[in-house]
């Protein structure tokens, strides 16, 4: 599939966009800073170095925040960095969480996720089984021991089938446990819908593609979709025919569409405007506007395109994901059928 690795971890480390070092070069780099290693790389330091831990631990203290407290927002910071796809502070402040509370399995969950941006799967697992033994019941931790899977999945997908399969499997367990402790978590839903697409099971893949859209859908990207609509889409009973939409804000819209065109009018905004439709894929189309009904001396049509996901066909209406190419922030719509 197109998004492959880039989707997966655009799901777990949201804005990580710097090339990440490769694990030989990092672990290069550790030798002379072991700050980039989980625990300190478990070294013995050098009086200076305690002296800074000391000094780091009492300034948590001075602050007014209790060593669990100054923890907690230690390993906040850390994932802010690794998110920015700065790594190396990432692992210092987990290494500062860890000084503060090393019984906290946030630490390890932070250790991980550096191993996992670093494509170090082995390693991160190892960090997040230490996480689960101070927190069995964490849904984030397994979600992201399941992500590991994940990655080797696609890393063999195309070279190694019966390997990329016995991956596959080892993260849908550790997902569906993760779901059975916290079915709200978002990154669990999004990725089960991924394990259930790459497992040709398209039931279970829109059933949990639903649920990551009643969550908020926030972590759904245009490459999954049109992956999704490609192997388990069917729209082709809603390619024609009429149509309507209706908000608060806008009244209703009625809709009427062919192969070639779709006719929108709200009669209440005082528009009617006439669109070309291009089909992308089986539930992906396009539209472009071409003339003003309602006035038709008007020439200054909108310019822009609309991309048009149907995510969802339902017996009376379907859902659609609605975007520009001017960058606004994709629409969630429901479409009612008319019969």
């Amino acid at each position: 599939m197109r998004y492959l690795i880039k989707v997966l971890f655009l799901v777990c480390y949201l804005g990580a966009q710097a090339q990440q070092p490769s694990l030989k070069s990092w672990q290069l780099e550790a030798k002379n800073d072991i700050r980039m290693l989980p625990k300190f790389g478990k070294s013995e330091k050098s009086k200076l170095e305690v002296a800074a831990d000391t000094r780091f631990v009492n300034s948590i203290v001075r602050s007014g925040k209790s060593k669990s407290e100054g923890a907690h927002d230690m390993i906040r910071i850390g994932f802010d960095y690794l998110y920015k796809g700065d790594l190396k502070t990432a692992m210092y402040r987990f290494n500062q969480a860890y000084l503060l509370n090393p019984q906290n399995s946030g630490v390890y969950w932070g250790y991980g996720a550096v191993y996992t941006a670093l494509g170090a799967y082995d390693e991160a697992r190892n960090e997040y089984t230490e996480g689960l033994k101070i927190e069995p019941d964490s849904a984030p931790i397994l979600t992201d021991y399941a992500t590991t899977y994940l990655g080797e999945y696609y890393a063999n997908v195309r070279s190694n089938y019966k390997k990329a399969q016995k991956s596959l499997k080892m993260a849908k367990e550790k997902l569906l446990a993760s779901y059975a402790i916290d079915s709200k978590y978002i990154n669990t839903t999004y990725k089960l819908s991924i394990v259930y697409l790459n497992s040709q099971d398209c039931t279970n893949a829109k059933k949990y593609l639903k649920a990551t859209r009643a969550l908020g859908g926030q972590p759904i990207t245009k490459a999954y979709l049109t992956d999704f609509n490609l192997q388990c889409g069917d729209c082709s009973n809603v390619k024609t025919g009429n149509f309507q939409t209706e908000s608060l804000r806008n009244g209703v819209t009625k809709i009427a569409r062919n192969h070639n065109y779709q006719i929108e009018e709200n009669e209440a905004l005082g528009y009617k405007l006439k669109l070309k439709i291009d089909w992308v894929d089986e539930c992906t189309y396009t539209l472009t506007p071409v003339a003003n009904l309602a006035n038709p001396e008007d020439k200054d049509i909108p310019k822009m395109v609309l991309t048009c996901q149907i995510v969802e066909v339902n017996a009376g209406h379907y859902i659609q994901v609605s975007s520009s190419d001017d960058k606004a922030q994709p629409l969630t719509s429901q479409i009612d059928i008319v019969q």
